[in-house]
């Protein structure tokens, strides 16, 4: 299930946010790779696909830093 997840966000960076190809685990996208509306439209297709919520109480913006926490933070929601 991992797996498919991860082939999931990777597509969807590689498609909507060509500029940072090729992506890798640890490719920051926090430090101004994405422009805030490109983060709201990552946020937005994580709570559409994946059932994630940027509203708990316990989240935190790292969990959005690389695409390796996007895959952690997304499997964890689904779980």
């Amino acid at each position: 299930m991992t797996q498919d997840i991860e082939a999931e966000i990777y597509g969807y960076i590689d498609t909507r946010f060509p500029a940072l190809a090729p992506v890798a685990p640890d490719t920051a996208l926090l430090d101004g790779a994405i422009d805030s509306l490109g983060f709201l439209e990552l946020v937005m297709f994580l709570g559409e696909r994946f059932g994630v919520s940027m509203e708990d109480d316990g989240f935190d913006f790292q969990e959005l830093a690389t695409p390796a926490s996007l895959v952690r933070f997304a499997s964890q929601a689904r779980a």
